[in-house]
């Protein structure tokens, strides 16, 4: 499948797409009943995705968004994941969307609380550095539901294990989060910088913190 000029989509995701996103979704969970320190991803995810169709300034946003979209690998014939909320720009390029993986964090499970950071990063933003999410573009998104509040101890429970796994997330040794190009004054958005196995551009997952 033809999925254009890489230059012209990173180019539009950056000046376009990723800004218009971020501050789509963050003025939308403004708005919304915040979810219990126990729920589920999932639920909260359905919740996000109603609200963001809903919205009153949808039409301001021209993009497709869909949920629970199926990854396929037409090699292989068969589905290979399902993305959590997907922004599609271009209804003539299939390949070409950004990919908001979601995952709670700082979340009650059986009474006790858990950070989950460590799922965040390996169930999370490895399927990015994989190439399983967000192939053919140079950017793909994590959004974390801090359901205590404290996003300042998520991020840093979540930086501590990518700091860990700097390998297997093919980047440099010691880097963690570095400050969003997209939303440099905006303390709870983060950005990392990886090197995918089959292409030599920087590949950067923007990170996304609310308090539930």
């Amino acid at each position: 499948m033809t999925v254009g000029d890489p230059s012209y989509w990173d180019d539009f995701f950056q000046q376009n797409l990723l800004p218009s996103v971020l501050s789509y979704v963050i003025a939308t969970w403004e708005q919304m009943p915040k979810p219990g320190p126990s729920d589920l991803e999932d639920m909260i995810s359905d919740k996000l995705y109603s609200a963001l169709v809903n919205a009153k300034c949808r039409n301001d946003f021209p993009f497709l968004i869909r949920r629970e979209d199926l990854e396929f690998d037409t090699d292989l014939a068969k589905e290979t994941g399902r993305k959590d909320i997907v922004f599609f720009p271009s209804l003539q390029e299939q390949e070409i969307y950004l990919c908001i993986e979601a995952k709670r964090l700082n979340a009650i499970v059986s009474g006790v609380r858990r950070s989950f950071a460590d799922e965040y990063v390996k169930e999370g933003m490895q399927r990015f550095v994989d190439g399983k999410y967000a192939r053919f573009v140079r950017h793909g998104a994590m959004l974390a539901y801090v359901l205590d509040g404290d996003i300042q101890r998520a991020m840093q429970n979540v930086e501590n294990n990518i700091c860990k796994r700097f390998v297997e997330l093919r980047m440099d040794k010691n880097n963690g989060f570095v400050t969003s190009e997209i939303r440099p004054d905006d303390p709870r958005t983060k950005e990392t910088r990886h090197r995918r196995s089959h292409e030599k551009v920087v590949f950067r997952v923007h990170h996304l913190f609310v308090s539930g």
